[in-house]
């Protein structure tokens, strides 16, 4: 078994929690803009002693509220200040915040809610409390407290906590420790049912803390992101810690759709992403150079070659004279454009949430805006290993972050030790012990192999869950079980791992068919003769959709296939116990698993 520990390390003392980064900054640089929020065209900044005063007010408002030491509380927004704010407030009045993706289904919402005995939940809009919340709610009795943000609940919030005293506030605060729960993210398990990650204070400021050991040069108080990525995901959780203990400016886009134009307004030097978002920038750019035709489609071909070249000979110790004079035409023609397309200051980004792709990697790194692709889980905080300014090796996910330690086991799965690994799940001591070893090794489910000098690369996937490019956690089992409860199916594959959408290949029962064929016009037709007929397409449309009622628009199924014939033990596709070989339909149905994404 090889194994790498990333070098350095990081002490926390026993009341280093997450509310003290926020209050250091207030005292000592109270005028330095610590937030920025879209206003028209342009950025507005808010200061940190005013961050600091609007999480205190909230805070004081939950306690007036009857929020008690250790009492959850959901947070079901998009990104955005309010999200942070509340999140801090939470966590200063001694609470756990418990994120919901702000897509999440009601079942998914009632879920959350009761498993994590949440008393109250802040809602984006009346809307959204509408259509996820109310119809669950008479099963939610302990969550007396509902709020949300168009109503002007936090406005009244803030004025109901204005008896409670500062000093009641300041011993919830100062009674923190690293051990306390910080917040509890809900991440998908092979059973369909989200499990409760519990994250403490000391396991997030230890991520960030031995990250920002390894991007001094990358983010400082000096230094701006544009944060657009899901509060709710815990890779957009720590980088905006990072952000905010290296004491940068971090403004908040409205969304993935404006990403660019807000790039041009607010000028970031640092950005956090998923894979998606690095290949639509890359896709925009090739598609406008297409578009021209001509000299600007042949320019924009070479400057790509030209990119990659560049990086690939730098990552093997450095490029030829020619290499780097042809870069230096073609920095003026292309590579400029794509930086001030980027906001014209960007230093770097940060890759997270799926594999970016050696080529995308050495693309953008040649054209002067290098991507620092890194790796983890939900369980770990998330940060495990990454590229770093000075550490680089594309293709791979990086090296371990201080004091964190990478082994590959025997069979090839990736295991870990740090202190930023979780305990365990929420009120799941089944599935906790599941996910470590009996020496005490976390058991990430993904397979990789490490390198001499440490850099790790993911060579595949233990475990069933699905990770889309956008970097969203997909357990099959609730999709499929789902379209199984029709009974003209037979068996369902929800596949999309690193691909833009979630997508099903379908088998027809073929038991239940002959009755069915008959009823709807079809009779006497074999399954591979009438797969494309609209009445078998509309049947198991209808099966997609039902399934996708119990889950968020990302985890959808978009699109699926009926295949001609149904799987079996006999045929290959199926275990004794009737389970699916997904890595042998994978390989048997590729081509039908390709043309769901390229017809």
């Amino acid at each position: 078994m090889r194994e790498f520990t990333g070098p350095g390390t990081v002490v926390l003392d026993e009341h280093d929690h997450l509310v003290t980064t926020v209050s250091r900054h207030a005292a000592e640089r109270p005028l330095h803009p610590y937030m920025a929020v879209r206003d028209g065209d342009g950025f507005r900044t808010i200061t940190a002693e005013a961050t600091w005063q609007r999480i205190r007010g909230l805070a004081k408002g939950l306690m007036a509220d009857g929020l008690q030491p250790g009492d959850r509380f959901c947070i079901m927004a998009p990104t955005c200040l309010e999200w942070v704010l509340m999140d801090f407030a939470i966590l200063a009045a001694g609470g756990v915040t418990v994120p919901i993706y702000d897509s999440s289904s009601a079942d998914q919402v009632e879920w959350i809610i009761s498993d994590s005995g949440a008393v109250g939940a802040l809602f984006a809009s009346a809307r959204m409390r509408a259509t996820a919340f109310d119809p669950v709610a008479d099963a939610l009795p302990q969550c007396r407290h509902v709020l949300t943000l168009d109503s002007g609940d936090l406005d009244s919030l803030t004025r109901r906590g204005e008896p409670v005293e500062d000093a009641d506030l300041d011993a919830r605060t100062a009674a923190l420790t690293v051990s306390d729960p910080a917040t509890i993210v809900y991440t998908s398990g092979t059973t369909g049912r989200p499990k409760g990650c519990v994250l403490t204070h000391g396991n997030l400021r230890y991520d960030t803390k031995a990250a920002l050991l390894l991007f001094t040069d990358l983010v400082s108080e000096q230094d701006t992101q544009l944060l657009f990525l899901p509060l709710a995901h815990s890779f957009a959780k720590i980088l905006q810690l990072i952000v905010m203990e290296a004491g940068g400016t971090t403004a908040f886009s409205t969304g993935p759709k404006q990403l660019v134009a807000e790039m041009g307004m607010w000028e970031p030097t640092f950005l956090a992403s998923v894979p998606r978002i690095f290949e639509k920038i890359y896709g925009g750019i090739e598609q406008r150079a297409t578009a021209a035709g001509g000299a600007k489609a042949k320019i924009f071909e070479r400057a790509v070659d030209v990119s990659i070249a560049k990086a690939e000979a730098e990552a093997d110790g450095s490029a030829p004279l020619g290499l780097r004079l042809q870069h230096g035409v073609f920095d003026r023609l292309v590579y400029g454009k794509i930086r001030e397309a980027m906001g014209g200051r960007m230093k770097g980004a940060v890759s997270g949430g799926g594999p970016l792709g050696a080529r995308l990697g050495n693309f953008f790194q040649g054209a002067g805006v290098p991507v620092y692709e890194g790796y983890g889980l939900t369980e770990t905080s998330p940060v495990l290993t990454v590229n770093s300014p000075g550490y680089v090796r594309i293709g791979t996910v990086g090296r371990p972050i201080p004091g964190t330690t990478i082994r590959i086991a025997e069979d090839g799965e990736i295991l870990a030790k740090g202190d930023q690994i979780f305990a365990g799940y929420w009120n799941n001591e089944a599935a906790t012990r599941e996910t470590f070893t009996e020496d005490g090794w976390f058991k990430t489910g993904d397979l990789g192999a490490l390198d001499d000098e440490g850099f790790l690369r993911i060579t595949g996937r233990k475990k069933e869950i699905i990770v889309t490019a956008g970097g969203k956690n997909v357990a099959p089992a609730v999709l499929e079980d789902g379209m199984r409860a029709n009974p003209l199916v037979s068996q369902v594959m929800v596949v999309g791992d690193n691909r833009p959408f979630i997508a099903a290949l379908v088998t027809i029962d073929e038991e239940a068919w002959p009755a069915w064929a008959e009823a709807n016009g079809l009779a006497g037709r074999t399954v591979a003769e009438a797969r494309d007929e609209p009445a078998l397409v509309a049947e198991i449309t209808a099966a997609m959709e039902d399934a996708n009622k119990a889950v968020s628009k990302a985890e959808a199924i978009k699109k699926f296939v009926i295949l001609p014939a149904d799987w079996s033990e006999a045929g290959g596709e199926l275990t004794p116990s009737l389970k699916i070989k997904r890595h042998v339909v994978a390989q048997a149905y590729a081509e039908d698993i390709e043309a769901l994404y390229t017809r």
